[in-house]
């Protein structure tokens, strides 16, 4: 296999070779920055997470080991990073080759100073996950909770080790414990107190925040996550694409891996209109299979378009009206943390959605103001002057940034938002229009033929009908 960097910059380009036997990107700078920037994570630290029994002191300590320590950075101790300093010292043999005198007690001395040295670099990786943690949950996973929940991750036994030879020598694993208090008032045991979707945000504001802390900057990032939302309940899946898709992670190329053919598609429907920015593919063959091979999985739509070039308008039809079930469904369902169990055929769905655009419009400001002045003239409707509030001089700089914001909405109202809102309505209008025609005779036998030009039509609606309904 050729992994190939281009420099956006100069378009150069630097190829490196693997193979079973072949690594050719060993000990070079841009592979080796590119690994401290990217991360992998597996469904196996949330597992890891909610599988603690009532009476279990909350130690992650095994799996920060197993599914955090091995992307952590380093911490200034030369090259050696935080995983390098553990396996150091983790077999709890100072002195491996059994020296007497003098190289004995260096031995032992040398696996000191290496437990404190990582005994340091631990502590310094806890806090600063633990601080990103709060973050990241008062930001993404905090609304609607009933009271003020903090989050903390702790090093309660650092690793150390004591003694001069074998009989007195001895050693203590870290201990990480996590914790929470609500409203100021200590949890003893969350996994007793918390429901699984509770716990699961915790989690996932931990691991997400390890990742934030611990990744340098390079040119090449990468975010790989495998099978993880396929541990999760819909609710936090669903989340956890929306902080995948959001500006956390903007800067990262995201590798989704699962085997769940129907997150996939749930995936890609969150997507939406961004599905250009990414490449949906399935693997096919067997592990064990040299000859596994990778195809790329189209979108309704994208296939739509090939059929039409290929003249079969019936199939295009069909892709279609997929795509325009999928648009309408997905639109409806945007703020419920699961898709709606009710079948809507087309139509239905179309004047759902329709209908949530309309319940968005004040009718009455619409009726009154806004309909009979000219799109071009509405902005005339409220000054863009605030100087009137300025001059008002029994209002304090309170009520002014107050007053200010509501004019802003206010105008935004009037010359923008109704504006757009309409301009959705018309879409699904005219969309609903070529159902009868297009996308509903596709679906039967016996109607009458379709036209190229009729198809190219409603591909081009269904687009535009997937753009609206995306923002």
């Amino acid at each position: 296999m050729c992994l190939t960097f281009r420099d956006a910059d100069s378009g150069n380009e630097h190829a490196y070779h693997i193979s079973q036997t072949l690594h050719g990107t060993e000990d070079e700078p841009l592979i080796l920055k590119a690994d401290l920037a990217s991360d992998f994570i597996t469904y196996r630290f949330f597992f890891g997470f909610s599988h603690f029994r009532n009476s279990e002191r909350f130690n992650i300590w095994p799996l920060f080991e197993k599914e955090i320590l091995p992307f952590c950075v380093t911490t200034g101790a030369g090259r050696q990073t935080p995983l390098d300093l553990w396996n150091r010292i983790k077999l709890e043999d100072a002195n491996p080759s059994a020296s007497r005198g003098v190289g004995g007690s260096d031995a032992y001395a040398s696996f000191h100073r290496a437990t404190d040295r990582f005994a340091q670099s631990l502590t310094g990786i806890v806090d600063a996950i633990s601080t990103e943690a709060q973050r990241f949950y008062d930001e993404h996973f905090s609304a609607g909770d009933a009271g003020k929940v903090d989050l903390k991750l702790g090093l309660t036994t650092p690793p150390s080790s004591s003694g001069g030879d074998q009989s007195s020598f001895m050693f203590a694993k870290p201990v990480v414990e996590f914790g929470i208090q609500i409203n100021g008032e200590r949890i003893n045991r969350p996994q007793a107190f918390l429901n699984e979707a509770k716990l699961t945000q915790l989690a996932l504001s931990v691991r997400f925040a390890a990742s934030l802390v611990n990744l340098h900057e390079s040119d090449v990032k990468l975010l790989v996550l495998d099978d993880l939302l396929v541990s999760l309940d819909m609710s936090n899946r669903m989340k956890v694409v929306e902080i995948l898709l959001s500006e956390t992670f903007d800067d990262y190329q995201k590798i989704i891996l699962t085997h769940d053919m129907g997150l996939f598609r749930e995936f890609r429907r969150a997507l939406g209109n961004n599905h250009a920015d990414w490449h949906c593919v399935r693997l096919e063959g067997k592990p064990s299979d040299p000859t596994v091979s990778c195809k790329s999985e189209k979108s309704d739509t994208q296939k739509a378009e090939e059929y039409l070039h290929g003249h079969n308008l019936d199939e295009a039809a069909l892709c279609l009206r997929k795509a325009c079930e999928d648009t309408a469904k997905r639109f409806i369902d945007h703020d419920e943390a699961i898709p709606t169990k009710d079948y809507l055929k087309l139509s239905e769905a179309l004047r759902a959605a329709r209908n949530k655009i309309h319940a968005g419009l004040n009718v009455e400001l619409y009726e009154k103001i806004v309909r009979f002045t000219p799109e071009a003239h509405r902005r005339f409707l409220i000054g863009s002057s605030d100087d009137d509030i300025e001059a008002g001089s029994s209002l304090s700089d309170a009520d002014k940034g107050r007053l200010k914001g509501s004019r802003k909405n206010l105008r935004k109202m009037v010359s923008v938002d109704h504006v757009e809102k309409l301009r959705k309505i018309k879409i699904i209008d005219d969309v609903l229009a070529c159902t009868e025609r297009v996308l509903n005779p596709a679906a039967h036998s016996g109607t009458p033929p379709l036209y190229r030009k009729e198809v190219q039509d409603a591909l081009d609606l269904v687009r535009q009908l997937e753009t609206a309904l995306s923002t």
